[in-house]
């Protein structure tokens, strides 16, 4: 009845609940934590480019904007014992006629426990490409904001927006820029 496999059994066991119950203190440690980076962003220049619809085969004409700017975030006050990593990625929201909301992922990188926690983007262009499903982006006002993801050691996965934001008026030669 005691033999070697029963007892390897109920030592497993007991491990197993013991660091159930301990990953569970970890994420009840730091759940009330907030991490908030310190970030910058600033909007150098924004050009329209009415540019031919070559991906569906027709023949439209959509927006295209290239966007220059700065992005400095400090993330050396967000590392606490139970972060693993930070997804950062900065997002372009508009309205258009077409959409009510329009949401296009400009830039992103992920920075991992132990990386330097300072990201330094000085005249950046954008990662992926900011394509409006039509012609309709000329004028329409463009809210860049930084969000991330937390990705804890236990616990929830939470998905954060920044509280500054960068709104600019998206037109075919200037730019006018407000921040929050």
């Amino acid at each position: 009845m005691n033999n070697l496999t029963s007892r390897a059994n109920v030592v497993l066991a007991n491990s197993l609940s013991v660091l159930a119950i301990l990953t569970g203190m970890l994420f009840i440690t730091t759940i009330h934590l907030r991490v908030e980076p310190k970030f910058d962003l600033k909007v150098n220049e924004a050009q329209i480019r009415h540019t031919p619809d070559h991906m569906s085969g027709k023949r439209d004409y959509l927006d295209l904007t290239l966007l220059n700017y700065n992005l400095n975030i400090d993330l050396s006050d967000s590392f606490h014992w139970n972060v693993k990593m930070i997804f950062l990625y900065l997002v372009a929201e508009y309205t258009s006629e077409a959409n009510q909301v329009n949401q296009v992922v400009l830039w992103d990188k992920i920075v991992m426990r132990g990386d330097n926690p300072v990201v330094d983007l000085k005249s950046m262009r954008t990662k992926y490409f900011f394509f409006d499903d039509g012609s309709s982006m000329r004028g329409t006002n463009t809210t860049f904001s930084l969000h991330w993801n937390i990705v804890p050691n236990a616990g929830l996965l939470p998905n954060i927006r920044g509280s500054k934001s960068v709104s600019t008026i998206l037109l075919l030669t200037t730019l006018l820029t407000t921040t929050n």
